[in-house]
């Protein structure tokens, strides 16, 4: 190459280079002043395409349904089997410190050297020597012996991955319970709902019944100008209630993992027949929730993890051996003073012992290892932390379901009795014999009566769901892994 062509592309090389860079550092600075918002680039505000798993157009999503779709998509799942992997695969870290350590490395190449030499020998006072050299070899090391050290380490992982099992199986209940808090506080707003537009239709009827007598001469326009008010109240208290309903059905979706957009036909709670009535008393409860929460089987976990992790400190301690060997093939040549080359081409190699113990480190590992019986003691008070919340949430669970199972009775009956005094106040006053006051007062009694009703249907099954949460006994339908 000629060398005006060089100097072209060696200038055009360094043009780009230039260019790059400058490009990098006018990437990298800051808004040139405090006054004005920095432009953001329009490539990182482009939109995120959601891939929802499971999701079936016309159909219609029970509470089953819900749930399996929320274990394919919810992100609480997936990071939670994520944790369980890497504690899995710090299991294998430990593994593998019982095997050898083998490696290969190549080092070659030139050297030229001048060196000093007695002028007796070389007229000049120095030779120069030139050599050229390819050494590949192969390393291997190999823990031995270190009095359990490895086994503690190995059980401390092992309970870690057992640890991380069980919060993932621990994650899927939670999510259960989520959504079907979700799906019933949907049912429960679609019950005032319900029970807004039966207020709403009550009030009408009231409304033209009072109408009637006014235009007979029976009513008094305060009596119209009442019935008007209370009919608008119950338009208001049916728009109010279609908002709460769009709201709980927002919560339900969010719960899902999937975009907030989508539309699902989800199946009426209200469909469903109520919760049994507990099959076992309190205290049967609690022990069964003792031996079935992934939370206080975890903890139980983590206790075994700190004892293990706390047994590896204390053997670090004792004498560790091992063994370390190598091999290599030396391919030189070497020439002084530019005379015929030397060459060898001939094997070498090396195995050593070696046996190590601590004598002295500033206390470096007695620290360690109060820190570590520390977070035992720490593992060990969480466990009975963890047992006494879980025997608090069965007895508020378990006398939650009792009680709105009986709130669901009581309030039934009451709605009967309201509706009866209604239409009996609504006879006595188209007869002339009754008030508007008497009917008014009737009609809030009936739409106080269904609320209470829808609330106590709603109340009963979030209350099974979270008894069966609180036991550790609550089960999904099968989904495929993350």
């Amino acid at each position: 190459m000629s060398q005006p062509r060089r100097s072209e592309c060696l200038w055009s090389v360094l043009c780009a280079v230039t260019a790059a860079l400058s490009s990098v550092q006018v990437a990298a600075q800051p808004p040139a002043t405090p006054d004005k918002p920095w432009p953001i680039p329009q490539r990182a505000a482009q939109a995120t395409q959601f891939d929802v798993r499971g999701l079936e157009a016309k159909k219609r999503y029970g509470l089953v349904d819900l749930i399996d779709l929320a274990q394919r998509n919810n992100p609480q799942t997936r990071a939670a089997w994520e944790a369980a992997r890497e504690a899995a695969a710090a299991e294998g870290l430990v593994e593998s410190s019982y095997l050898p350590q083998i490696s290969f490395q190549a080092i070659g190449g030139l050297e030229h050297t001048p060196l000093p030499a007695p002028k007796n020998l070389v007229p000049e006072g120095f030779f120069v020597s030139n050599a050229r050299e390819i050494i590949p070899s192969v390393a291997l090391k190999w823990l031995l012996f270190d009095f359990g050290q490895r086994k503690a380490k190995l059980e401390a992982s092992r309970a870690d991955s057992f640890v991380a099992n069980v919060s993932f199986t621990g994650a899927h209940q939670n999510l259960i319970f989520q959504v079907s808090q979700a799906y019933f506080d949907l049912g429960a707003a679609r019950g005032r709902l319900h029970a807004a537009q039966t207020a709403l239709k009550t009030a009408l009827t009231t409304q033209d019944a009072t109408t009637a007598k006014r235009n007979n001469g029976l009513a008094t326009i305060v009596s119209v100008a009442q019935a008007e008010r209370q009919t608008a109240q119950a338009r208001y208290g049916v728009t109010a209630a279609e908002g709460a309903e769009r709201n709980t059905y927002a919560s339900l979706i969010a719960s899902l993992g999937i975009p907030a957009d989508t539309e699902l036909d989800v199946v009426d709670s209200n469909e469903l027949p109520l919760p049994a009535q507990p099959v076992q008393n309190v205290s049967a409860a609690i022990r069964e929730s003792l031996a079935n929460r992934p939370d206080v089987i975890a903890a139980i976990g983590k206790v075994d993890a700190a004892r293990a992790s706390l047994d590896a400190e204390q053997r670090s301690r004792y004498p560790v051996i091992d063994v370390s060997a190598h091999g290599f093939q030396n391919a030189g040549w070497v020439s002084s003073d530019g005379k015929p080359y030397s060459r060898v081409d001939r094997p070498g190699g090396n195995i050593l012992f070696s046996f190590s113990v601590p004598i002295f480190d500033g206390g470096l590992r007695s620290s360690q290892i109060s820190v570590a019986r520390a977070k035992v003691r720490e593992a060990e008070e969480k466990l009975d932390q963890t047992r006494d919340t879980a025997a608090q949430q069965v007895v508020k669970a378990y006398n939650g379901l009792v009680t709105s199972l009986a709130e669901y009775e009581a309030s039934s009956e009451l709605s009967r009795a309201a509706h009866t005094a209604y239409d009996a106040a609504l006879r006595s006053y188209r007869q002339g014999v009754g008030t508007y006051t008497d009917v008014a007062t009737e009609e809030n009694a009936v739409v106080q009566a269904e609320t209470q009703v829808e609330d106590a249907r709603a109340s009963a099954h979030t209350a099974a769901a979270a008894l069966a949460f609180a036991m550790g006994t609550t089960e999904s339908a099968q989904s495929p892994a993350p």
